[in-house]
């Protein structure tokens, strides 16, 4: 199990939830992956394309989502970007 904590570059930017400098090899595929919106403002979480109104929408303080991928697949901490305020933080607990 890994806790990582990110911050928002620039707002209204796509930007990959961790970049792959800091993912460990050994944790880019993941069973669950936890995101936590820490900051003041709603933040998006997705695909390369997430905007501000294009993906889950994860409210401030506190509001997560819970991926967990099927069975037949493992997901890639890699694949999710996200959108926001910058400034803004957020946590991420992956368990491998």
């Amino acid at each position: 199990m890994y806790l990582i904590h990110g911050t928002i570059a620039t707002t209204g930017v796509s930007q990959k939830i961790v970049p792959a400098a800091v993912v460990p090899d050994r944790i880019t595929p993941f069973q669950q992956f936890i995101y936590q919106n820490n900051g003041s403002f709603n933040m998006r979480l997705g695909d390369h394309g997430v905007s501000a109104t294009r993906g889950i929408l994860i409210y401030p303080s506190g509001g997560s989502v819970n991926l967990s991928p099927q069975l037949s697949y493992t997901g890639e901490i890699s694949e999710f970007y996200v959108n926001g305020t910058a400034g803004d933080t957020f946590d991420i607990l992956v368990m491998e």
